[in-house]
């Protein structure tokens, strides 16, 4: 039941986050709100990794067809740490490389922040480590 509740909740999410986009304009003090940071890890994608902890070389193919699919996507480090990963609105093709990279080790660029309980980051730069 609660596998069915976070795949409807993340496919709500998923078909209004386009939705949502148009027409928007950022806030100056939320754009400011973190300095770039480099953090590496394995790109996850939410959905399974938060309902189930799947990530890691069995789930890569999974996690690759979810992010492609709209599935959020994070950034679990080594230590445990997991981000958000947010595209930059001004360019999102970091973005759309880092979800080239579901389901393996990657190293992404960007500012950190923190609203609500949920770290995130806004990826400018997208590599292999």
């Amino acid at each position: 039941m609660n596998k069915l509740l976070i795949a409807a909740l993340t496919a709500a999410l998923c078909s209004g986050v386009a939705a949502a986009h148009e027409g928007h304009h950022h806030d100056e003090k939320a754009e400011a709100a973190g300095a770039s940071q480099t953090i590496s890890g394995e790109i996850v994608d939410m959905a399974c990794y938060m309902s189930g902890e799947e990530h890691g070389a069995k789930h890569a193919k999974c996690a690759g067809m979810c992010v492609t699919g709209g599935a959020p996507m994070g950034l679990l480090t080594k230590s445990g740490d997991l981000y958000l990963v947010v595209a930059d609105h001004a360019d999102e093709k970091p973005y759309e490389a880092a979800k080239k990279m579901a389901g393996s080790d990657a190293k992404l660029t960007g500012k950190v922040t923190k609203k609500g309980g949920v770290q995130a980051l806004i990826v400018d730069k997208t590599e292999k480590p």
